[in-house]
């Protein structure tokens, strides 16, 4: 199901926060390469990408424990640069989760508004909310010592929330957990968030964790944002090969066209695209196929050697070394398809209508 939140969702919805022209220098580097960005209220919006590409960054930037260098950073009419980290009113949520291990976890939940000097009944009440949201009513009385690495997260959570922030930072939350537990964590974000309705920037190297969490994801390279728009569009419509190949581990080999005509690897086929020149052509490891293309689809037909063959839980993935490009990965469900051994040779097509042309 694709989101509400498409190409146009901060138009139509209220924008809560507002960045422009955003740059960091460090030194004579230059980390965020003047951002415009803008979160809507409500929205769960990721920061993804590789190390280094300035997502924490950007993150630590907007929490007001790194300063800009230049560029506008507001929430309505309010200008955060000029406000201290505690002064913004938001959540954060950290790897590590940096609960107070001397506390029991209502008083970890109730730190925040005992700061903000929300007293007696009213504290109270509102951290027995926040525990009956995240599970936890239960456990309020342990220390975290005695909880485990997913029950401290939602603590963390709970804590975060309950002071009703502005916009909720989490900065890679889920690293620190193993497989199963992430998977548990997941859906425990996307229930809270659905209840509560909290602004959420989510940063993440996780390309899974971006496509089940997020309204939006914004994919980083070099301080830049490569794409920005739903999991499902940037998915199976990527707008340029660093996010083809990043967030759906496309194969992307190099192409031209001319009037609708994609030619590649000495052939040609007939696509829907208004670009023209030299192009990338992208298609996602499910889309590359092992065998001859049918003859009534059109596509493109090469020869692959086999290097390496692993099993990803019910997928069997076929690495192959294709002559003149940078080679393909196949993915396809275990027993599906010929069989294939390692040093094989063998056939592979890419029909036309499965792969993406992008311009670079």
């Amino acid at each position: 199901m694709i989101s509400e939140f498409g190409r146009n969702a901060a138009q139509t919805r209220k924008t809560k926060l507002c960045i422009r022209r955003l740059v960091k220098n460090f030194g004579d580097t230059e980390v965020l390469k003047a951002l415009d960005l803008d979160v809507s209220d409500g929205e769960f919006l990721t920061l993804l990408g590789p190390s280094g590409s300035g997502k924490t960054t950007l993150l630590r930037i907007i929490a007001g424990f790194e300063n800009a260098t230049s560029g506008e950073l507001r929430i309505g009419d309010t200008d955060l640069r000029s406000l201290t980290p505690s002064e913004r009113q938001l959540g954060m949520v950290f790897q590590n989760y940096a609960l107070f291990p001397h506390m029991t976890v209502a008083d970890n939940v109730a730190y925040g508004l005992k700061v903000r000097k929300v007293r007696g009944a009213a504290r109270g009440k509102r951290v027995n909310e926040m525990l009956e949201v995240v599970g936890l009513e239960h456990l309020r009385d342990r220390k975290p010592a005695q909880l485990s690495g997913g029950q401290q997260q939602r603590v963390a959570l709970a804590r975060a929330l309950a002071y009703e922030p502005e916009i909720l930072l989490m900065d890679e939350p889920l690293g620190a957990l193993d497989r199963s537990l992430r998977l548990q964590m997941e859906s425990e974000i996307k229930r809270v968030h659905r209840q509560v309705g909290t602004t959420v920037i989510y940063v993440t190297h996780d390309q899974e964790e971006a496509l089940v969490l997020s309204d939006r994801v914004a994919i980083m390279n070099a301080g830049n944002f490569a794409g920005l728009d739903t999991p499902m569009r940037l998915f199976q419509d990527p707008p340029n090969s660093f996010v083809a190949k990043f967030f759906s581990d496309s194969n992307v080999f190099d192409a031209e066209i001319s009037d609708g005509e994609l030619r590649a690897f000495g052939q040609s086929a007939r696509v829907e695209s208004d670009l023209t020149g030299d192009v990338k052509l992208a298609a996602r490891p499910g889309m590359t196929r092992i065998g001859d293309l049918p003859s009534h689809a059109p596509g493109f037909q090469l020869t692959g050697r086999v290097e390496e063959i692993n099993l990803l839980g019910e997928n069997e993935q076929v690495e192959l070394s294709i002559p003149g490009t940078q080679g393909a990965v196949i993915r396809r469900p275990i027993g599906t398809g010929t069989g294939v051994s390692l040093g094989e040779t063998v056939p592979v097509h890419l029909a036309a209508a499965d792969v993406t042309v992008m311009a670079g």
